[in-house]
């Protein structure tokens, strides 16, 4: 976590060479001593996140969810909004800015891309205008929406990806249900509602599975709190043995 706060400062503030800069920063992070989240909100989804994911990925996010609450966190249920559109608001924004991102090079070296990602970049130049400005319309809900669920705690606490890495060339995920979900889809469900939104995410790592392969926890927070982060992330790894933490 320190380095992460080191890596963060750097990065952090208005930078007058990017349009798109944010003249704000987040509050300057100081590496704690005593790991006392005392009074500290967690917000543990009810929905979205724990669905559809690996048992081992829930146990281990779980149980260091736990271990928030030991340090003197106090635990709240909370609802993820708007869950429904996730899914087709990070595709209808992805899709078309990804395209004209690509654009030249797609229409000049196409043969360069792999089948999938080409047809996929291909299908953007068809969308239209008024799909992309709809999942816009989309984003800015679910922003106010995470802004008014984020009230009601300090942070959110979530798996960071539903499944640990599967075998090369594996292409689908069938779940205990019998849903089956593209890999793709897997590795990008949990992350989204951070994408679409803009809030800060912070991910650590909490375990691993019965082949060692490593499990992470998110901390999600409201704009320009990555400090607290920060407190919450450092506070759960003084707990863990270096050697774990070594191992992820």
């Amino acid at each position: 976590m320190a380095d992460a706060a080191l890596v963060l400062a750097a990065l952090a503030g208005h930078d007058p060479r990017d349009p798109a800069s944010r003249n704000a920063a987040p509050a300057p992070y100081t590496p704690i001593t005593n790991p006392n989240l005392t009074g500290l909100r967690v917000g543990v989804p009810r929905n979205y996140y724990f669905d559809h994911i690996d048992p081992e990925v829930e146990a281990a996010v779980r149980r260091a969810i736990d271990q928030l609450q030991s340090l003197g966190a106090r635990l709240v249920e909370v609802e993820i909004p708007m869950t429904r559109y996730i899914q087709a608001t990070q595709w209808g924004l992805m899709v078309p800015e990804a395209t004209a991102y690509h654009e030249a090079t797609l229409r000049t070296i196409p043969q360069r891309y792999r089948a999938d990602v080409r047809i996929l970049l291909e299908a953007g130049e068809l969308m239209p205008a008024g799909d992309y400005l709809r999942a816009q319309r989309s984003r800015k809900l679910m922003q106010q929406e995470w802004i008014r669920m984020l009230r009601e705690v300090d942070l959110v606490a979530a798996p960071t990806v539903a499944a640990t890495a599967v075998e090369a060339r594996q292409e689908t995920i069938t779940w205990a249900d019998g849903t089956t979900e593209a890999v793709s889809d897997t590795y990008v469900r949990l992350s989204s509602p951070a994408n679409i939104t803009g809030i800060p995410a912070l991910s650590l790592p909490v375990g691993h599975d019965a082949t060692g392969l490593p499990i992470g926890m998110q901390l999600l927070g409201t704009p320009l709190s990555e400090d607290i982060l920060l407190r919450v992330g450092h506070a759960y790894e003084k707990t863990q043995p270096i050697r774990e933490l070594a191992q992820a």
